[in-house]
């Protein structure tokens, strides 16, 4: 509020009350007169004005106001089962004809850089510019790591982190074996040698190391204390490198750290160099697709078998099901997930009640034999299915190389439901739902099953919203 001394409130109300002058000779004494309530209230009005141009100029674009207020009910079974006995469809990789294969345009890239309002501002080429020389960030698995979401999630925090501080990002997977037998760089190397990390001796010319290197593990196994330590750090600290200064770090986790790099103040300006201008936009779940997209590319072999899939199905509408069942006699090392003990007769009823129709395909992936069994006798030639033994990268045997040789069905199981569903409905798992998100539509028609119903998730308010009714997923 502005304060006017007795003498000038009396001043003013003598000129502005005058009958002798015009309204223009009053407006023109009110921006010349110095000391007036009129222009300092101007003076107010036109740095408030400013503000909020600023505020909206930066923000309005990239913050979507969630006004989902959806009670988020399950959605209730309503009728019978029906069976169709028939021959199930099963493609094999020694059928893949090349010569067969339609021309489809692979390069899902553009579509994250053009169409998808999130993602279409981001900076392609300062992410793919090489970074510091010698600095390097390293995903690491040589051991027990996970499945692959939670290998996923891993490495897509790390390549978030390497951008934000300005080191080149590499992907070192041996466990069970290497990567680079299902998948290759697309547009970022991550394949490529360290530079300068093995020096000769001149004189005794034994190798050794040129490079200081430093591990850090966070996984489900490492202390609560160092978990906590490391994410305070990313969370808060304005010189992450001044903490971790060695020129190489080896990084075991398969956290999700993006809460925390979006909350770094002092980081803000090195995202808005790639494109990424609030911390709004600086979540896992937007920018997933688009960097697996940039790191990865199948093999050529998976990639035919992945075309050959989606051209001879393309014509009819696909109902995929993702069914986790955790312990199982297939996987019997696998971790017991109680939630899901009728999973599957769960997620076939309601297909049959809600979804399904004469002229539809159901694309079942699952951890269990059994469960794929009751599948095909229930749907017969209407399933889809990849053949290959069932296997969890973490938790199964690697006799004779059995896990190694099974990836080519993990990774087209896992490229399949993010470019064949019409419908999905997947388990509260990091396959299932990293899968769904390569969708170009990723919460159109999908459902996911949690403590014995079925939710339809319309957004990840959605998501939310149902861990949270059910334990943080932990009934799930």
């Amino acid at each position: 509020m502005v304060l006017l001394s007795s003498q000038s409130v009396l001043v003013v109300r003598r000129i502005m009350y005058s009958k002798r002058r015009t309204i223009k000779d009053r407006w023109l004494w009110c921006m010349i007169v110095g000391n007036t309530l009129c222009k300092r209230t101007i003076i107010v009005y036109c740095i408030f004005l400013f503000t909020v141009i600023l505020i909206w100029r930066y923000h309005e674009k990239s913050i979507k106001v969630e006004e989902d207020e959806d009670t988020l009910k399950p959605i209730i079974l309503s009728s019978s089962i029906n069976k169709i006995p028939s021959t199930t469809i099963i493609f094999q990789n020694d059928e893949i004809e090349t010569e067969l294969l339609p021309t489809i345009d692979l390069n899902r890239l553009d579509y994250w850089l053009t169409n998808n309002s999130k993602t279409r501002d981001i900076n392609l080429t300062a992410i793919l510019t090489p970074k510091r020389r010698g600095k390097y960030l390293v995903y690491v698995c040589h051991e027990n790591c996970g499945g692959w979401g939670d290998r996923l999630r891993g490495i897509m925090s790390l390549f978030m982190l390497s951008l934000m501080l300005d080191r080149n990002f590499r992907i070192e997977i041996t466990h069970p074996c290497n990567l680079t037998h299902i998948l290759r760089p697309n547009l970022y190397n991550w394949t490529q040698s360290i530079d300068g990390l093995i020096a000769i001796d001149p004189i005794t010319h034994r190798r050794r190391f040129n490079l200081t290197r430093k591990m850090l593990i966070t996984t489900a196994n490492t202390q609560q204390n160092i978990l906590t330590n490391v994410s305070q750090i990313l969370h808060h600290n304005n010189s992450i490198d001044s903490i971790w200064s060695e020129d190489v770090l080896y990084w075991a986790t398969n956290k999700d750290y993006f809460y925390q790099l979006s909350n770094n103040i002092f980081y803000r300006k090195k995202f808005k160099s790639y494109g990424i201008m609030t911390k709004y936009n600086i979540k896992l779940e937007i920018l997933f697709p688009l960097f697996y997209e940039i790191l990865f590319r199948p093999v050529q072999k998976i990639q035919q078998h992945i075309l050959k899939y989606k051209f001879k199905q393309k014509t009819h509408q696909i109902i995929c099901a993702q069914i986790r069942t955790g312990k199982n006699p297939t996987i019997p090392d696998d971790k017991l997930l109680p939630g899901r003990q009728n999973i599957s007769e769960t997620i076939f009823s309601f297909i049959d009640s809600n979804l399904t129709n004469e002229n539809s395909n159901i694309f079942l992936t699952t951890d269990n034999q059994q469960v794929y069994n009751e599948a095909q006798q229930r749907y017969g030639s209407r399933l889809l299915y990849v053949s290959g033994e069932i296997t969890h990268l973490d938790r199964s045997l690697n006799i004779n190389q059995k896990v190694c040789r099974e990836q080519d069905k993990l990774l087209t199981d896992f490229h399949l439901l993010g470019e064949l569903c019409d419908i999905s409905i997947i388990s509260n798992s990091g396959f299932g739902f990293w899968g769904n998100l390569r969708r170009f539509q990723p919460f159109e028609q999908l459902y996911v099953f949690c403590a014995g119903r079925i939710y339809k998730i319309e957004s990840m308010w959605h998501l939310y919203k149902m861990r949270e009714q059910n334990q943080n997923g932990e009934l799930c």
